[in-house]
């Protein structure tokens, strides 16, 4: 069970990337200023490092 809660988060890690660079040039294309894809950004970020934070907890030596 717990292989299938990795896996599937690191799916969602692989989502997020692809949405780094998809979101910026598809949804935020009308937004002038540079802080829009930089919010998302550190956004999607900070989920990733939380999520990666989740998946190595649960390492054993």
């Amino acid at each position: 069970m717990e292989n299938r809660r990795a896996r599937w988060l690191l799916t969602l890690v692989l989502v997020l990337i692809l949405a780094s660079f998809a979101v910026p040039y598809t949804l935020l294309s009308d937004v002038d200023a540079w802080y829009g894809s930089m919010l998302f950004w550190i956004l999607s970020t900070a989920v990733v490092i939380a999520i990666n934070a989740i998946v190595s907890s649960t390492w054993e030596d």
